[in-house]
């Protein structure tokens, strides 16, 4: 697939649920507004951001994610850990 053809999996799924159900997996690395994106353009699977009070302050951290796919946490992992 090239840059300009449409993933309709992507395209017409909701994949930002509101709240991780019990067979999602919890990444450990913080999310951050960066690495928001790198997610909805890179994976395509489900998630849920987990909102969390920071330890230290920064306007681009966001929370925690979770994702259905055990694979795409681990993407996730070794992207951004």
């Amino acid at each position: 697939m090239n840059d300009y053809e449409v993933n309709p999996i992507i395209w017409f799924a909701d994949r930002e649920v509101a709240y991780p159900p019990a067979h999602f997996i919890t990444a450990n690395t913080k999310i951050t507004s960066e690495s928001k994106q790198w997610v909805q353009d890179h994976l395509v699977g489900r998630y849920a951001i987990i909102p969390t009070v920071p330890d230290w302050v920064s306007e681009d951290y966001i929370g925690m994610i979770s994702f259905e796919d055990p694979k795409e946490a681990t993407i996730f992992e070794l992207k951004w850990s």
